[in-house]
């Protein structure tokens, strides 16, 4: 007898975030189905938290990245600073990765505002030099920096515009996050156009939803979006990003959407 075909067979590790809450996120790592989640986004307050990467290990999960271990507060106003604070925040940066590493972390996501630079040359160049002057740093603790890029993405930025950018920094070391905001309007662009830009460098890959708001992830959207990112050869970790406050509401989130990865994935 024949076996049927899968419906689609897509490998990838699967990943959930706690950078939008719950605040009580120990609470829900005992209730996380490990054979379909393997590991967590943490936001960067966390790094502060002693042993953080031992609460995850002991339970089976990894970190595949740190979200903000920056706040947006200092990376997107970083352009006109004083040399002073600019050379403070490289410093802050430097120990920052340190901590990263030690959680054996392979990546950090940092917002220096690029859809605000992307009008501005001076503005631009003053980023795309900071960030060159991390690579060092990034390189030591091999740590890889993901700039945020937002699909779709809000005019006037485009995807064209920040791939240059990544290019103009010269280091291989930093990559991209895309950022699937997958109820957001999509026009009549194809999820292949919307991604495709980034189809080689990309690390991360973050869907970003507000379940509270009654935006669900639902089986129709992860199969069209797991087809498109397994055609492109995707091979990264998927992260769910559910903005969710309560603790209970996230461990039942959690449990729907394994029941559809399995439907979808397997």
């Amino acid at each position: 007898m024949t076996k049927p075909p899968e419906k689609n067979s897509f490998k990838n590790k699967m990943g959930l975030s706690y950078a939008y809450g719950p605040e009580d996120w120990e609470t829900t790592l005992g209730n996380i189905d490990r054979n379909i989640f393997s590991g967590v986004e943490i936001p960067g307050d966390f790094l502060d938290c002693k042993n953080i990467s031992t609460e995850f290990k002991s339970t089976g999960m990894e970190i595949f990245n740190v979200r903000d271990p920056l706040p947006q507060s200092i990376t997107r106003t970083i352009y006109g600073q004083t040399p002073n604070i600019v050379e403070k925040i490289k410093k802050q940066l430097s120990m920052t990765l340190k901590k990263v590493s030690g959680c054996s972390c392979p990546n950090i996501s940092l917002d220096f505002g690029i859809d605000l630079a992307l009008g501005n040359p001076e503005r631009r160049d003053f980023i795309i030099s900071f960030i060159k002057h991390t690579a060092p740093a990034l390189h030591a603790e091999k740590v890889c920096l993901c700039l945020p890029a937002r699909i779709p993405m809000p005019p006037p930025a485009t995807a064209e515009s920040y791939f240059s950018f990544l290019n103009e920094t010269m280091y291989e070391g930093i990559r991209f996050s895309a950022d699937i905001h997958p109820h957001d309007h999509m026009k009549s662009t194809s999820l292949e156009e919307l991604i495709r830009w980034y189809r080689f460098d990309m690390n991360i890959v973050r869907f970003v939803y507000e379940p509270e708001a009654g935006n669900l992830i639902v089986e129709k959207i992860l199969e069209a979006w797991f087809a498109v990112l397994k055609d492109i050869s995707y091979r990264g970790p998927i992260i769910f990003c559910p903005k969710i406050a309560s603790s209970s509401h996230f461990i039942r989130e959690s449990e729907r959407l394994a029941r559809i990865i399995k439907t979808v994935r397997l």
